[in-house]
């Protein structure tokens, strides 16, 4: 078993309950303590005993989405001008140039009559974005590299979880197939290398993008480790998160069509500013599907949580998933009700504790590249449904994989049909 795929009650992903029931096991041999209060996560995510420990590192590299310490924070030194916090818009330029390709292949399906698979095209969409923006490479619209990617990232999702999980094995087939999409996943980030560093043109244009930064300062002082450890981590980080929100979002609203009426009214308003009930979509489905659905911790010391006491390798597990559904902090919530976060008479929206909601993490390790993935969101569900209607095919059931991160069954296909637009 390569990914572990679950089946989908309304919109709670069954295998995530079995497997906090069942219990997981850390690299010490210790039960796994699964956090499900925010005010507990909000200690792990701050306090410096909990670090991201080996586990994640021993299977997917020393890169800034794993690493911790003084290793981490000279990685994100590095990188943290490629995406500086106090220009949103940065990479804004990168979204709106791979938007036209992403359309044009719902445009396509919709002609011709021929089914999409909903993760596919969402991450190749994603993936364009996301080499112009930080590897400074533009890929073709039709481009090939989506198979590498997900293969590689169902296969350690499979490792981890196996390792994690007592009850999941792997055999000798599924190791000799991890092998083989690693060593598709090195030679596609050793080529990714190459061409920076022979100077793509979108790179050399920019002038700043994270992969220059990273092979003109972290170097090949170890043989080159370290450079292609930081881009498998952007990979994951850049592909597989917010492709699988985009996802989930236009399956929900296939499945609510009160909702996708309303936000297509919104859409049709023809606002260019604010698009609120847009953006209560996109949080709503990041409750309900956090892309980074668990987070891992390791103690580096004794520590106390609430009222337990951890010794020094003891595993923690922030359960996002969990979290983002406490019925302590949200009403009804394995609902997909995006008004919840619309805005009140006395204001925003505000979470009901500081760790109630937060797709992005928190703590030291906010996700870097956080106002990308919010522009890719925002601007690809704003074309996709104010253009089409996307239904899934009967046929498909809906289902999630979990792996390194939560996504949608790779099996699910859709149909698109071009919509009338409503009247302003």
């Amino acid at each position: 078993m390569l990914i572990l795929r679950s089946e989908i009650d309304g919109t709670r992903v069954r295998a995530i309950d079995e497997l906090v029931a069942r219990g997981a096991r850390g690299p010490s041999g210790r039960p796994v303590t699964f956090v499900e209060d925010p005010s507990h996560a909000e200690v792990v995510l701050h306090r410096p005993e909990f670090d991201r420990g080996r586990l994640a590192r021993s299977f997917c590299g020393n890169g800034i989405l794993f690493s911790d310490g003084e290793h981490w924070r000279e990685r994100r030194r590095i990188m943290q001008p490629s995406f500086p916090p106090r220009d949103p818009d940065h990479h804004l330029q990168d979204v709106m140039w791979a938007i036209p390709g992403f359309v044009r292949r719902f445009e396509a399906a919709a002609a011709s009559g021929a089914t999409l698979g909903v993760v596919e095209e969402t991450v190749r969409y994603t993936v364009r974005v996301l080499y112009r923006s930080v590897f400074g490479q533009e890929l073709p619209e039709d481009h090939d590299r989506v198979k590498v990617i997900l293969d590689y990232f169902d296969s350690i999702g499979g490792v981890l979880a196996a390792t994690i999980f007592p009850e999941l094995k792997l055999d000798g087939r599924s190791m000799s197939e991890i092998r083989m999409k690693a060593s598709a996943m090195d030679a596609e980030v050793d080529r990714l290398i190459e061409v920076r560093r022979a100077g793509a043109a979108a790179a050399v244009e920019k002038g700043n993008d994270a992969l220059g930064r990273i092979i003109e300062q972290v170097g090949d002082a170890d043989g080159g480790v370290g450079v292609r450890d930081e881009v498998r981590s952007l990979l994951v980080a850049g592909a597989e998160t917010s492709s699988n929100t985009l996802g989930f979002l236009l399956l929900m609203l296939a499945a609510h069509p009160e909702a996708r009426t309303r936000l297509e009214r919104e859409i049709d308003a023809g606002s260019n500013g604010a698009s609120p009930f847009l953006d209560a979509v996109i949080f709503e489905t990041l409750r309900l599907f956090p892309p980074v659905w668990f987070q891992t911790r390791e103690t580096t010391a004794p520590v106390t949580l609430g009222d337990r006491r951890l010794e020094k390798d003891e595993m923690v597990f922030v359960s996002t998933a969990l979290i983002h559904r406490h019925p302590d902090l949200w009403s009804e919530p394995d609902s997909f009700m995006p008004e919840r976060f619309l805005p009140r008479s006395e204001g925003a929206w505000q979470p009901p504790h500081r760790y109630a909601f937060f797709p992005f993490g928190g703590g030291r390790h906010l996700c870097l590249g956080r106002h990308v993935a919010m522009h890719e969101l925002r601007i690809a569900a704003r074309e996709i449904v104010g253009r089409f209607q996307v239904d899934l095919v009967e046929s498909t059931p809906l289902a999630a994989e979990l792996g390194v991160v939560l996504k949608p069954d790779r099996k699910i296909r859709v149909r698109v049909v071009e919509r009338e637009r409503t009247p302003r």
